[in-house]
């Protein structure tokens, strides 16, 4: 019997929505029938089944966590990347794989002391016409010679210093913020998939988490610091971050932060002591935050 080798590996030259994301880490594309209608038991002992809705959606993971933003806010286009052919040449050894209108409807910044910072976004497409399903919405292209090298912003390594209004924060090993919009999808008449995919701006959820090792205790409320930033009024949360090779720092700014809650660690087997708070941003009726604008809800500079 002939070998055979059709796998492929690695994920290479990620173009999302018309930009150019570098580092790519991770693809998980989701692809089927998004209901399956199932007849009563009426005496059959299996049940007749139809199927409706062709859906390709997905999450995509980068290191070039500094375009957060912008790709959310993009215009929608294609999400283009490349895999690798095992046991074929670099000449022809690609497979080119393009996803047609990628609705990113949200982001996640991970920011983990020690590692690079990444950013997930999730997507769903939209077919251009009620005739498209599957097989036009992630489009294959084999046999591609290799593709050109996209450079990434990367850093985020380390938080250096973090401050919630006055309250100044120490020890800071994990961060994290993310935005998400509301989702709203239709198929019906003669659709094939979700001819209507909408990302609400209205109502978005905003929020994250920090963990610390800053037990530091107060010495007037004798409070801890966690208790501090949860008993504490909204307040700009700003993070400054170190780049990769020497490059400038990279300031985080999430408008109006409050923190709801947290949890402490204390283990024996652990180096140290730490708490995880999850906080929101809470909005201003006086001066509404923004995506874009002069009240932006998260700022990277």
């Amino acid at each position: 019997m002939a070998t055979v080798n059709k796998r492929t590996k690695k994920i290479y030259s990620t173009v999302l929505n018309g930009i150019d994301a570098g580092g790519p880490m991770s693809c998980a594309l989701q692809y089927g029938w998004d209901n399956v209608i199932r007849s009563s038991p009426d005496g059959l002992s299996v049940p007749v089944r139809d199927r409706e809705i062709q859906f390709v959606r997905g999450s995509y993971t980068t290191q070039d966590w500094i375009l957060a933003v912008s790709i959310l806010t993009g215009t929608v286009g294609t999400f283009v990347f490349y895999e690798r052919k095992s046991g074929v040449a670099e000449a022809t050894g690609y497979v080119k794989h393009t996803i047609n209108n990628p609705v990113v409807h949200s982001f996640r910044i991970n920011i983990s002391k020690g590692v690079y910072a990444g950013v997930t976004f999730n997507f769903e497409c939209r077919p251009a016409d009620e005739t498209e399903g599957i097989a036009e919405m992630w489009v294959k292209l084999d046999a591609q010679a290799a593709p050109t090298y996209i450079a990434a912003a990367r850093g985020g390594w380390r938080v250096k210093t973090a401050v919630h209004g006055a309250i100044s924060i120490y020890h800071t090993t994990a961060f994290s913020f993310g935005i998400t919009m509301q989702l709203i999808k239709a198929c019906n008449d003669g659709d094939v998939g979700y001819t209507c995919v909408d990302a609400e701006i209205d109502n978005m959820v905003c929020d994250g988490s920090i963990t610390i090792e800053d037990s530091e205790v107060d010495g007037v409320s004798a409070a801890l610091k966690a208790e501090e930033l949860v008993l504490a009024s909204a307040a700009n949360l700003v993070v400054t971050l170190t780049q990769s090779g020497g490059a400038a720092d990279k300031v985080i700014t999430i408008a109006n932060v409050e923190f709801d809650g947290g949890n402490r660690s204390q283990d024996a087997s652990a180096v140290f002591n730490t708490e995880t708070l999850n906080y929101e941003v809470a909005n201003d009726p006086d001066t509404p935050l923004t995506l874009e604008g002069t009240n932006k809800i998260i700022t990277i500079v």
